[in-house]
Formats: C-alpha cells, sequence, structure tokens
C-alpha cells in the first residue's frame, strides 16, 4: 500500500483488493521502465566520454545522440 501512497494515491488505503493490486502493477511498470530508460541515458552518457580506446568519431557520433535524446527528453 505504500508502493501506492508514495505514488500519488492519496486514498489507496480504501481500494478495494482487486484494485489495489492493478494499481500496484502499473506502477511498478511505471517505475521498471523510469529505471530502464536512467540506465539506458547513463550508458550513453558515459559511451560519449572521450576515450583512448574509442575512435574519436564514434564518441563524436555517441555524444551527438546524447544530446540529441536529452532535448527530445526535455521536448526541445
Amino acid at each position: 500500500m505504500s508502493l501506492l501512497l508514495a505514488n500519488g494515491h492519496p486514498d489507496a488505503w480504501s481500494y478495494p483488493l482487486g484494485f489495489l493490486f492493478q494499481e500496484a502493477g502499473i506502477v511498478v511498470e511505471r517505475l521498471n521502465t523510469q529505471a530502464a530508460t536512467d540506465a539506458s541515458l547513463l550508458q550513453l552518457a558515459i559511451s560519449s566520454i572521450p576515450n583512448m580506446s574509442v575512435k574519436p568519431t564514434a564518441t563524436k557520433k555517441l555524444a551527438a545522440t546524447f544530446h540529441k535524446t536529452v532535448k527530445a527528453l526535455l521536448g526541445e
């Protein structure tokens, strides 16, 4: 129940049991998707850092992709 209370369901304590489980599943799916997105962005950001063992052109392409992705997330 605290999962729902912490994620925008102030009346979760009054939900019927079936609805409670359904809403909890939706919240868990959303949190998992956000964690996967965060991990992907972190990997992309790290990959865009210049590295002596990677060709500079590859790093520049990843940096451009990273900046494009961040702008898209910000709605720019």
